[in-house]
C-alpha cells in the first residue's frame, strides 16, 4: 500500500488544476498563432523554401542576415574611401600633400572599392 502520509493532499489537488487548467487555456492560444511567412529569395542552396519547413526559413533568413550584412560592410568601406579622400584633398589644399600622392590615393581608393564590390557579388553568387 502506498504511504500518503507525507504528501500534502490539497497542494497536489491546487497543482493537478492549475496544470489541467493551463493544458485548457493553452489550447485555443496556440491554434490562433501565424504562421510564419517564408522568405521569397529561397534557401541556402537556393531551393525555393516550402511552407513549414522551419530549417529552410531559417536558412533564408540567415541568407538574407549575410546579404544586408554585406551590403552594410560595402557601404562602410565605401564611407572609409569618402572620408579619406576628403581628408587628402583637405591635406593637398593646405599644402601638406603634393598631387602626386592625393592622385594615389584616390587611385588606390578606386581600385580598392571595386574589390569590394566585386567579393559582395560573390558573396551574393555563392549563397544562392
Amino acid at each position: 500500500m502506498i504511504c500518503f502520509k507525507n504528501i500534502d493532499v490539497a497542494k497536489f489537488f491546487h497543482i493537478a488544476f492549475f496544470c489541467a487548467l493551463v493544458l485548457m487555456l493553452s489550447g485555443p492560444a496556440m491554434a490562433a498563432l501565424p504562421t510564419m511567412p517564408t522568405p521569397t529569395g529561397g534557401g541556402l542552396g537556393g531551393a525555393a523554401v516550402q511552407d513549414g519547413d522551419f530549417f529552410g526559413i531559417f536558412g533564408a533568413y540567415f541568407k538574407a542576415g549575410l546579404t544586408i550584412l554585406g551590403l552594410v560592410l560595402a557601404a562602410l568601406a565605401f564611407l572609409m574611401v569618402v572620408v579619406g579622400s576628403i581628408s587628402r584633398w583637405r591635406q593637398y589644399s593646405q599644402g601638406k600633400l603634393e598631387i602626386a600622392d592625393l592622385k594615389e590615393y584616390l587611385i588606390m581608393s578606386v581600385i580598392i572599392i571595386a574589390f569590394v564590390i566585386m567579393m559582395v557579388k560573390y558573396a551574393f553568387e555563392t549563397l544562392a
